[in-house]
């Protein structure tokens, strides 16, 4: 974890770590929960016709892009949250260093 206090930053490796790996099990359970949600409508939508079900279509094509982009971006920041824990660790390695 990380904490603030005025004018300090206090970072935990271990949670950086636990914040990385909870990521992806939100992400992992968010794609899960959405196609669930994709076939209860995409079932419903079996019996619609005409303009509706084009309409239905092209909304859910939109939906799912954005969903994409939604799963991309947790696994985006659990990666950057991943390196920046390296990065501090690098650092704090570093510092200790000179004291050596």
């Amino acid at each position: 974890m990380v904490s603030v206090n005025r004018d300090e930053l206090a970072v935990k490796y271990g949670g950086l770590d636990a914040i990385t790996t909870e990521l992806g099990i939100q992400a992992k359970q968010l794609e899960s929960d959405l196609g669930d949600i994709k076939r209860a409508v995409a079932r419903v939508a079996e019996g619609w016709e005409g303009e509706a079900h084009t309409a239905y279509t092209l909304k859910q094509k939109e939906w799912d892009k954005h969903a994409s982009a939604i799963h991309t971006a947790l696994m985006q920041i659990g990666q950057k949250v991943s390196q920046a824990g390296g990065d501090y660790r690098g650092g704090d390695l570093k510092g200790a260093s000179y004291f050596q």
